[in-house]
């Protein structure tokens, strides 16, 4: 969301006419720039201008931007439409302005406040001064000291998702307009699983300066709050961020009974999408619904994340259907504080006999895939017990033609 989107007209010639730019939904217009030079066309040397108009994305999500005319020189030019992602950016950290010292160990949150259910991001760094002359180095048993201090910060009752830190890298950061090198040591998101306040102590980094002179550092102690959810049936059950919906489907919105298609969700934003799930889809009259994976794209330690749901569906009766009817999520949005529900929004037309079975229900070869048990072998009693009384009778009547023929 950083980036802006531009549009950009240029014309040829000595002067020119130009109309507003239009205003576009989710967007707020931002500068206009101007810029000219010469190039040639035809061979003869001509004027360009270069007129951009800068538009910065008011929230992340796709967009279609329509068609849209503007007037050059007293003609109107029209635009082509075109789709657009915006993507969030990963939440910050909320401790940027606070005061560091030369050398310090600094424990970081993004936020003070959250939802339960609500991630928030913790880091432990060392801080150095760009002025700093004192000569700063981890001791051997630094690693040791991390896995320590990331027992003392995890908070009761809730779920860890943490970024692997498998080398300690320099970065550079400005606080107050002075320059920090700035080393991460630990990083990881926490998802509280109740009200309960998240407080992190004072923790105390062992360091070694000016060769092999042991120094600690101390961090101050942090306090997060952590709130309720609003009431609702679902509050114990709900995924908690900002999420955003995408379907797709397989071929056209035409679809013939007894012929099977593809149909995708990706759910997109920031949140566990660990617990994304939309739950078993429940067969009717109409379709068959046969859940064929997920895919969960999310790094360890990071807020934002893609959970991909892939169906297959199979139409067994001719009519309109909107597939958002079946499928829907409801979520906890923090940006809002309430409750909200993405869908889907393909709808279908199905033409076509209508399938029945004895059961007045398609049965295909997915049907009770769910029920099957390949972790053991079942014994059939009564199976068994009818093969040995045909044994049994064999061998009598074998017995009675031997001593018939004996006499």
């Amino acid at each position: 969301m950083h980036d802006n989107l531009t549009v950009t007209v240029t014309v040829y010639g000595p002067d020119y006419t130009l109309d507003d730019f239009p205003e576009l939904a989710g967007f707020e217009r931002g500068k206009r720039t101007v810029s000219h030079g010469e190039t040639r066309v035809d061979g003869r040397k001509t004027e360009v201008h270069t007129i951009t108009k800068y538009y910065t994305p008011i929230e992340g999500g796709e967009f279609i931007i329509p068609s849209f005319e503007i007037e050059i020189n007293d003609v109107m030019v029209r635009s082509e439409p075109t789709r657009i992602t915006v993507e969030d950016d990963e939440e910050g950290y909320a401790d940027l302005m606070i005061d560091i010292d030369d050398a310090d160990f600094v424990v970081e949150c993004s936020k003070k406040e959250i939802f339960v259910g609500e991630g928030v991001k913790i880091r432990l760094s060392f801080y150095s001064s760009a002025k700093n002359t004192v000569n700063w180095q981890f001791p051997r048993d630094i690693g040791d000291q991390v896995e320590a201090l990331a027992r003392k910060i995890k908070p009761e009752n809730s779920l860890e998702s943490r970024n692997i830190i498998s080398s300690i890298r320099q970065r550079e950061e400005y606080i107050k307009e002075e320059k920090y090198f700035v080393y991460d040591l630990f990083e990881a998101v926490y998802y509280p699983l109740n009200n309960h306040n998240m407080t992190i102590p004072a923790l105390t980094l062992q360091m070694n300066k000016d060769g092999n002179r042991s120094a600690p550092l101390k961090s101050r102690p942090q306090l997060i709050r952590v709130k309720e959810l609003p009431a609702h049936p679902l509050r114990d059950k709900v995924p908690v961020g900002i999420f955003r919906l995408r379907d797709n489907m397989q071929g056209n919105e035409n679809k013939q009974t007894g012929e099977s298609f593809t149909f995708g969700i990706t759910v997109e934003g920031q949140g566990n999408m660990d617990v994304l799930n939309f739950g078993k889809i429940e067969n009717d009259k109409n379709l068959d619904f046969f859940e064929s994976g997920s895919r969960l794209q999310q790094e360890g330690g990071k807020l934002a994340g893609i959970k991909i749901f892939n169906y297959k569906i199979l139409p067994k009766t001719a009519g309109e259907y909107d597939l958002g009817n079946y499928f829907s999520l409801i979520y906890f949005n923090i940006k809002t504080a309430r409750y909200d529900t993405l869908t889907a929004r393909e709808q279908i037309r199905v033409t076509g006999n209508t399938i029945v079975s004895k059961n007045n229900l398609v049965r295909d070869i997915y049907t009770g895939i769910d029920n099957l048990r390949t972790d053991r072998n079942e014994f059939n009693v009564r199976s068994f017990l009818r093969f040995f009384a045909n044994f049994v009778l064999i061998f009598m009547i074998m017995t009675l033609i031997y001593i018939w023929k004996k006499k």
